[in-house]
């Protein structure tokens, strides 16, 4: 990197957010006293703890007209985070809250140093979906919720 959120190539500023985000939700949970969630880069098979965080899938696309003639280009990284709670138990709200205030420990940390560390001009997160109720046919064994968020982070690639 040559500077904050500055990066020579498109896969230097993916990979960069990436494991930036992983490493803020690792610190983040750590710090709040969460000892008991898998946080790791993609789903990982059987799980320690029933609370998981996951950073999977993402996207990095150029924002139109940023190309100037030094082939300088900003771009967004969307980087997706799922959150996974499971209890055996019938109480739908039990895991809707622990699954809320793991992304609220999450989401305030990223918004309290935005630049990832340097690897992002900003992120912040960006778009949030969650089914609401866990499926009838898996609801004979507990609740789970899962939270999916994309947190968006302004990149510029530089060559």
């Amino acid at each position: 990197m040559s500077g904050v959120g500055q990066h020579a190539s498109v896969g230097a500023a993916t990979a960069a957010v990436k494991a930036a985000i992983l490493a803020r939700a690792a610190s983040a949970l750590a710090d709040a006293g969460e000892t008991e969630v898998d946080v790791n880069m993609g789903f990982v098979w059987p799980a320690q703890w029933l609370d998981a965080v996951a950073v999977t899938g993402v996207r990095t696309s150029p924002e139109e007209g940023t190309l100037g003639t030094r082939r300088r280009r900003e771009m967004t990284v969307f980087q997706d985070v799922h959150i996974d709670v499971f209890r055996h138990t019938s109480d739908e709200r039990e895991v809707h809250e622990r699954a809320y205030q793991l992304l609220d420990v999450i989401d305030r940390a990223v918004r309290a140093e935005p630049t990832l560390d340097g690897a992002a001009l900003w992120c912040f997160s960006d778009e949030l979906t969650s089914d609401g109720a866990t499926d009838e046919d898996e609801a004979g064994e507990g609740r789970i919720c899962e939270i999916a968020v994309t947190f968006a982070a302004k990149v510029i690639v530089t060559n």
